[in-house]
């Protein structure tokens, strides 16, 4: 808190009569200040302020950064984790069809050789999954 003492003459002579003036009103957390100290008090004071606010926002901006930063990691994970499912499908759909179309009897071969023998269909297996023996 601020006490200012319009004349400064007058707190001279008050602190001419006690000298543990300043220190007392110090202590109970006053601050006497006079016309010439006044401008050069509430600038020191607005500078706190204005300090104290950038420490803070300066917190602030490191508590969102570090949860972005874990966000951000998070992401990452999870997008491998999908990118090796897409390659364990890929491999399963690989697999799947190799069965379907590859080897002695497969199933692919099979319903060709149906077609062929005059089975009555209204759609033709295309060529590319033909594969002859």
């Amino acid at each position: 808190m601020l006490l200012f003492v319009p004349i400064e003459s007058s707190f001279a002579i008050a602190v001419q009569h006690d000298v543990d003036l300043f220190e007392f009103a110090w202590s109970k957390r006053v601050v006497i200040v006079t016309p010439s100290t006044l401008l050069a008090t509430l600038k020191t004071i607005a500078s706190i302020w204005k300090k104290e606010q950038q420490t803070r926002n300066a917190i602030d901006i490191a508590t969102k950064a570090g949860a972005l930063y874990d966000k951000f990691v998070g992401f990452i994970n999870d997008l491998n984790k999908v990118g090796d499912n897409l390659d364990k499908a890929k491999e399963s759909y690989s697999a799947a069809f190799s069965k379907l179309s590859s080897g002695n009897g497969n199933l692919v071969g099979r319903v060709e050789n149906l077609r062929k023998l005059g089975a009555k269909t209204g759609k033709q297996i295309e060529q590319k999954f033909l594969i002859e023996d």
